[in-house]
């Protein structure tokens, strides 16, 4: 996979996950109307995890944006060292 192909993935990954929020966002609340401390934690945990996503779609165009990656080259995990797990 190239880093252009990463990003186009981690942006459909983000689309995604910012469409999930809303829709959990509405089911929390359900007909209470408000997010009770369960369902603001798992809102929390829905918010966090696509922040690291932005960060992460962030941090690799900013290395391409620098000039310390080509968009076409494959991924090279040592120079994107915090997403190991990808």
């Amino acid at each position: 996979m190239t880093y252009q192909q990463y990003y186009n993935k981690l942006i459909k990954e983000l689309d995604h996950s910012e469409k999930n929020i809303v829709k959990q966002q509405v089911s929390l609340k359900g007909d209470k109307g408000y997010l009770d401390q369960k369902d603001l934690y798992v809102y929390m945990g829905l918010t966090n995890d696509m922040y690291s996503l932005l960060s992460k779609c962030e941090e690799v165009l900013k290395l391409i944006i620098e000039g310390e990656i080509n968009p076409n080259d494959e991924i090279d995990l040592d120079k994107l060292p915090t997403f190991s797990d990808n």
